[in-house]
């Protein structure tokens, strides 16, 4: 039969049918994708404005000096390419922690932020080396014995005059900048942040403990940020630039927290680690005795309430003597009795007892047992069984091990 090309009509009904009655199954499945999706959407429109606003704002921006240098006094931090390094890290470190805790892709992402954290540390330290001395290459060159590279400024401290050159043998924070010039003072708290959050990563793989220390020295990282970034607006707007006291890297340096930083994270990592210490604190301590004693009665006794099981699933008995087995049946008006053998297969047969109803109790002669294991079971209910202990009188077990219970069959 000659195949029939759907007409316009029915193309329609089957175009609009996936759309009206979709795959669901289908549509889970591209959840993921939908979400980069809507991550790309919202980095493109993030782009868009920045660059509008880029637009809109190059007014503001300050020309550059003719000279390519800043004022004499001005100290301009150089560019670092660690700030852009480290987000990287950590987006490979998340990357793991959603594949189910890649190892590869881990140790790449703690490698590449621990490089970039030091790097970025480095960094600032020989920043904050530079600004301590004045900015003034000649000064450093006197007191290292050898030249740096400084900010742009330190071209134009050979012409200066004297009363200036005078201001720079000053502390750096309380020279002023030129009118109109805007320093921002040293902070320590972004490399704060960043401890905090490498105590939340670790803590997402070790122990929720460091969870919670990261997000409690997190709260504390941000709240000294914001407290001293508004101490330096307010004085910003009050005098025009930052007063000497926010640019005073000692006093800018939070002396009563970072012991207080450094305890959050001892006590995380203890507490943490303190299972694992008191593990290995038990492994050290001596075992218990190898043998321990089992209380034989002379009289051994086992009940049956029921066709499911005995009161008991272990029976312990005395060996090498005949003995007295009480059982009583407390099923009322259901046969049970008591057989002992070898195995549940019941090819050696020890004793097997008399089957009568309940309520009643009967006492079985037993004849005497060698010193092992064995199996009791009733004959009625071969579910009811367990296992028979029997052991010398003076609460020895055999072969010197201890007298623990033994799984039934």
């Amino acid at each position: 039969m000659e195949h029939e090309t759907p007409d316009l009509f029915e193309q329609l009904w089957d175009f609009l049918a996936q759309i009206l009655m979709p795959d669901w199954a289908d549509l889970i499945a591209l959840i993921p994708l939908l979400f980069v999706g809507l991550v790309l959407l919202f980095l493109a429109g993030m782009a868009l404005m920045w660059r509008r606003a880029g637009a809109r704002t190059r007014s503001r921006v300050p020309r550059r000096l003719a000279t390519g240098s800043p004022p004499p006094g001005v100290h301009m931090p150089g560019p670092s390419k660690w700030p852009f390094v480290a987000p990287i890290g950590v987006t490979v470190i998340l990357f793991a922690l959603i594949l189910d805790m890649n190892l590869l892709l881990l140790g790449i992402g703690l490698t590449v932020s621990t490089i970039a954290v030091l790097g970025w540390l480095w960094d600032a330290m020989g920043e904050w080396r530079t600004a301590e001395v004045g900015h003034d290459g000649a000064a450093w060159a006197a007191a290292h014995g050898s030249p740096r590279r400084l900010g742009g400024g330190s071209a134009a401290f050979a012409a200066l005059p004297a009363g200036q050159a005078a201001a720079l043998e000053r502390a750096p924070w309380e020279i002023e900048p030129p009118p109109g010039v805007h320093m921002p003072g040293p902070s320590p708290w972004p490399f704060f942040a960043p401890i905090a959050i490498a105590v939340i990563l670790f803590g997402l793989i070790l122990s929720p403990l460091l969870v919670v220390a990261g997000l409690l020295l997190a709260v504390v990282a941000a709240g000294g940020w914001l407290r001293e970034a508004s101490k330096e607006w307010r004085s910003t707007e009050r005098v025009g630039h930052a007063v000497p006291d926010t640019r005073d890297p000692q006093q800018a340096w939070p002396r009563r927290m970072v012991p207080i930083f450094a305890m959050v994270i001892a006590l995380a990592i203890g507490l943490t680690l303190l299972p694992l210490g008191l593990a290995w604190l038990g492994s050290l301590a001596p075992g218990e005795p190898g043998e321990t004693p089992l209380a034989v009665p002379q009289r051994p006794e086992i009940a049956a309430f029921n066709a499911v099981s005995f009161d008991r699933r272990e029976l312990v008995v005395p060996s090498g003597r005949d003995f007295v087995l009480v059982f009583h049946n407390g099923d009322v008006g259901v046969p049970h009795n008591v057989d002992i053998t070898e195995s549940a297969a019941r090819d050696v047969i020890y004793f097997e007892g008399e089957i009568f109803n309940g309520d009643a109790t009967v006492e079985y002669q037993v004849p005497a047992l060698e010193e092992g294991d064995y199996y009791f079971l009733c004959r009625v209910h071969p579910n009811m069984n367990g296992t028979v202990l029997a052991r010398p009188e003076d609460g020895a077990t055999p072969n010197g091990s201890p007298g623990a219970e033994s799984p039934a069959p």
